[in-house]
């Protein structure tokens, strides 16, 4: 009886630590995938900042007003396009990346804070998420939110927005 519970004991061991290696691998080809996408998208909390790289580059500044830590939608967009690789690549390429956020479980700093509180005020941002594709100068060239469909379509949709906003 005692060699019996010794081998089903040895058994479940073996079985519990072959699955947890092969969580840790899945886990860990995961978070490359994500960290790959997340390297390359930027976003910057300095308006003036993103303003000056808008006007060196010649890109579009894309503002994204959010609650990065309690709003579901937020948090929905950005884990379905914003944090996406298709997006990155374009974002790369083709934006300055602007996020003003209005998170509720974490201090900002009281500059940054007031910044995007007076961002705000300005573009009339009345929910999150809120983005605005806007020239180096602040004028808007378009405004969304969130959309399903995916980052591939996101990119079309404000491919869009820019041609629209640029006639």
């Amino acid at each position: 009886m005692k060699r019996i519970l010794s081998i089903v004991a040895t058994i479940v061991c073996g079985l519990a630590l072959a699955g947890s290696i092969g969580c840790d691998a899945a886990q860990a080809e995961n978070n490359e995938v994500k960290a790959d996408a997340a390297k390359e998208a930027v976003w910057g909390s300095d308006f003036a900042k993103a303003q000056e790289a808008a006007k060196t580059s010649g890109k579009p500044i894309l503002a994204f007003f959010t609650g990065s830590d309690w709003c579901g939608w937020c948090i929905r967009l950005h884990k379905e396009v914003l944090g996406e690789k298709p997006f990155a690549d374009y974002a790369s390429e083709s934006l300055v990346l602007f996020e003003a956020d209005f998170p509720r479980g974490k201090k900002l700093d009281p500059e940054v804070a007031k910044q995007n509180d007076t961002l705000m005020e300005k573009y009339g941002v009345r929910g999150f998420p809120t983005l605005f594709l806007l020239s180096a100068d602040g004028k808007v060239l378009g405004q969304t939110g969130y959309r399903p469909g995916g980052a591939d379509k996101y990119v079309e949709h404000l491919k869009e927005l820019i041609a629209a906003g640029n006639k």
